[in-house]
């Protein structure tokens, strides 16, 4: 099995920690792929090569993804997500902008704030207000 992770990057810096808890928890869902978008990435992208568990990471410059813009990210991770069975992201304000328009796009459910992963189908999240996963 193969997982895009869509890498946090503000203004071509790349979130460590973020990115890095993301990977540490769905690697038992298979091959990390993990996207470095904006209009200056590549420095993020070096940098995000280095995180443990990352087996790959694309690199993504351009003009039209420097504003942090949800539609350019979702139509660039549409482009790319024939190749994965899993498309994730860390649970930011950027990522919960971007992901819905790909799972409409690709037709698809999103599923959001998981804080454990059991297996490729089954996730832990919390539900009531945060009070039970």
């Amino acid at each position: 099995m193969a997982v895009l992770l869509l890498a946090e990057v503000t203004d071509g810096h790349l979130s460590v920690d973020a990115t890095a808890k993301t990977v540490a928890a769905v690697q038992s869902l298979g091959d990390i792929t993990l996207l470095c978008a904006g209009a200056s990435a590549s420095d993020a992208a070096m940098e995000a090569a280095k995180i443990d568990g990352v087996k790959k990471v694309l690199c993504a410059e351009d003009a039209s993804l420097g504003h942090r813009l949800a539609e350019p990210t979702a139509a660039l991770i549409v482009s790319l997500a024939g190749d994965y069975d899993h498309i994730v992201a860390p649970a930011t304000t950027d990522a919960k902008n971007v992901l819905p328009r790909v799972a409409a796009l690709l037709d698809t459910m999103v599923i959001t704030d998981v804080s454990g992963v059991i297996d490729a189908e089954t996730f832990e999240r919390p539900i009531y207000a945060g009070n039970a996963i």
